[in-house]
């Protein structure tokens, strides 16, 4: 959402992650951007909010349960949140709307359960990337580590970059792009040709966040049964 100029700054160094939230929504609800720094050491940043832009550095379950249902459904864009730097583990759990671009690296589990909105990582993010995704887009320039896309339901994953072990393990809807190498598939999945429209759909993604990639050398991971545990 388009913002005012105003920018509240928040040091969080000697702060809880109670106060600093709140300090966040208090200055979203009057319209103002916010940065916030020296935040490493707090988990679950502006966790549930619903609008505003925040940009800082954060620690762990950042962002979690960001957006609504209401504007997934309705295709409203919800909250954007960049961090300047890395994340920690499991960015995004379950965000339902909005746009969360980190300029470093995450750690572990990012994207799990995440409904929707977008998920941008410019560096390499950890292991167990987007458990059980549930339709969300995400993004990671660089690499990425094992079991990405377990049990996904919906959703894109692109990978720039390379990708570890069980790729799509017991995948069941969804997508996986590949611009690197991976050390193995997983479970119900499976490589096939990208179509026009894929590549279509990854140079739009790539120009709008500022991505040079050659889209002709990605692989695309899709399941093999819809239905894997049944027959």
């Amino acid at each position: 959402m388009s913002l005012c100029g105003k920018v509240i700054e928040i040091d969080a160094k000697n702060l809880s992650m109670r106060d600093v939230n709140l300090k966040i929504k208090e200055a979203i609800e009057k319209d103002s951007k916010v940065k916030i720094k020296n935040a490493y050491h707090i988990h679950g940043l502006v966790a549930g909010i619903a609008k505003g832009e925040v940009d800082g550095d954060v620690g762990d379950y950042v962002t979690m349960l960001i957006g609504t249902r209401e504007q997934k459904e309705k295709g409203e864009s919800g909250p954007r949140i960049i961090i300047n730097g890395n994340a920690g583990n499991y960015l995004a759990d379950g965000a339902w709307a909005g746009e969360v671009i980190v300029r470093g690296s995450v750690g572990y589990g990012a994207g799990i359960y995440a409904y929707g909105g977008t998920i941008v990582i410019y560096g390499d993010a950890g292991d167990a990337l987007a458990h059980l995704l549930k339709g969300a887009t995400i993004i990671v320039k660089g690499n990425a580590g094992s079991n990405i896309g377990l049990y996904m339901v919906n959703g894109t994953i692109v990978i720039v970059g390379d990708a570890g072990e069980a790729v799509g393990e017991w995948m069941i809807r969804g997508e996986i792009f590949i611009g690197g190498n991976y050390k193995s598939l997983g479970h119900n999945a499976q490589e096939k040709s990208l179509t026009d429209e894929d590549k279509e759909k990854l140079k739009t993604l790539f120009a709008k966040y500022g991505i040079e990639a050659d889209v002709s050398k990605f692989r695309k991971i899709v399941p093999i049964k819809v239905r894997p545990f049944y027959g």
